[in-house]
């Protein structure tokens, strides 16, 4: 196998190449030239591949996701979030009420023992 068969081989593994030609970013004469200097497993590779693997994925397992949301149920679960939230709400506020409540019991309580009822 020549080095332009074994170059197309490694290009057919590689579609992402196909879009990086087509917009006018990289030309195929580039593609294989980096080829012929650093082989394929070089690190040189990974600005063209990754990136826009990655990109491709995220954005088609965005829309993937959007279009299998549930609207009805994903308002059943933000109303019980909403009220799990209120009734934690409503405990720490009894709780700090409470807290207040005891607090001025005892403010009392020192008062009247020191003899002062007239203290604010």
């Amino acid at each position: 196998m020549t080095k332009l068969d074994n170059f197309k081989k490694f290009v057919s593994h590689h579609p992402e190449f196909v879009d990086y030609v087509k917009n006018n970013r990289v030309s195929w004469q580039t593609f294989y030239e980096l080829y012929d200097i650093y082989g394929e497993d070089d690190k040189i590779w990974n600005k063209y591949i990754n990136n826009d693997i990655k990109e491709s994925i995220n954005i088609k397992g965005l829309f993937n996701t959007l279009k299998n949301i549930n609207l009805d149920s994903l308002e059943e679960s933000i109303g019980s979030i909403q009220k799990a939230v209120g009734l934690v709400e409503e405990l720490t506020k009894s709780d700090k009420e409470e807290k207040e409540e005891d607090k001025n019991i005892k403010e009392d309580k020192i008062d009247k023992i020191y003899g002062d009822d007239n203290a604010v």
